[in-house]
C-alpha cells in the first residue's frame, strides 16, 4: 500500500476545498456581480494552485529520509560501479517510495556538471572512435530502493550502474528523497 498522504495532507485539502466552497457561495449570492462565472473559475484555479503548494511545503516537513553506509566497488570485468548503502526513514510519517539517484561524472572531463561531451585523442580518432556522438560524460540512474518505509525503519539497497573504460575516474553525487 503506498501512503503518500499524510494527517497533514488531508488537512490542507479539507481546508483549502472548504474556502474554495465558501468563496463560492459568497459569489453566487452577489447581486451586481455580471461575471460569476469567471471569478469562480479564478477561485478554482487559486485554490489547486494552493492546494499544490501546500502538498510540496507539507513533504518536505514530513517525508524525512537519510542515506547512510553509502560505498561503491568497481568492478572492470563488466564495467560496473556498485554502490551500496542504507536508506532511513527519520520523520514520524510513514513514506510510500525512497528513490535513490546516483550521478557519476567523469573526472576528465572540462565541466562537471550540465552535456559535456567527452573529447577523444588524435590515435582514438586514427581508428575509427565516433568519440564527440557516442561518449557522455556522466550516467544518471534513479532507482526506488524501498516502499512503505515507516519511521525509524532503515533498508539496504544495492544499485548497479555503468562506469564506462574511457573514464579516467569519477565523482559521485548521491541524492534521496521519499514520496
Amino acid at each position: 500500500m503506498n501512503t503518500y498522504f499524510t494527517v497533514w495532507h488531508y488537512g490542507a485539502s479539507i481546508l483549502i476545498s472548504l474556502l474554495l466552497i465558501i468563496a463560492i457561495i459568497a459569489t453566487l449570492r452577489q447581486r451586481n456581480i455580471t461575471a460569476k462565472t469567471s471569478i469562480i473559475i479564478t477561485y478554482t484555479i487559486v485554490a489547486f494552485g494552493l492546494l499544490f503548494l501546500s502538498i510540496l511545503v507539507i513533504d518536505t516537513y514530513t517525508k524525512k529520509v537519510t542515506l547512510s553506509n553509502l560505498e561503491d566497488h568497481r568492478f572492470y570485468a563488466t564495467e560496473e560501479i556498485i554502490f551500496t548503502g542504507t536508506v532511513r526513514n527519520t520523520g514520524d510519517y510513514p513514506i510510500g517510495e525512497v528513490s535513490v539517484e546516483i550521478k557519476i561524472v567523469n573526472k576528465d572531463s572540462a565541466a562537471k556538471e550540465g552535456e559535456p561531451a567527452y573529447q577523444s585523442n588524435a590515435f582514438a580518432e586514427l581508428i575509427g572512435d565516433k568519440g564527440l556522438k557516442d561518449k557522455r560524460s556522466f550516467f544518471t540512474v534513479t532507482e526506488v530502493v524501498a516502499t512503505d518505509l515507516k519511521p525509524g525503519q532503515r533498508k539496504d539497497f544495492r544499485i548497479a550502474m555503468p562506469h564506462p573504460s574511457y573514464f579516467k575516474g569519477y565523482t559521485d553525487y548521491v541524492r534521496v528523497f521519499g514520496n
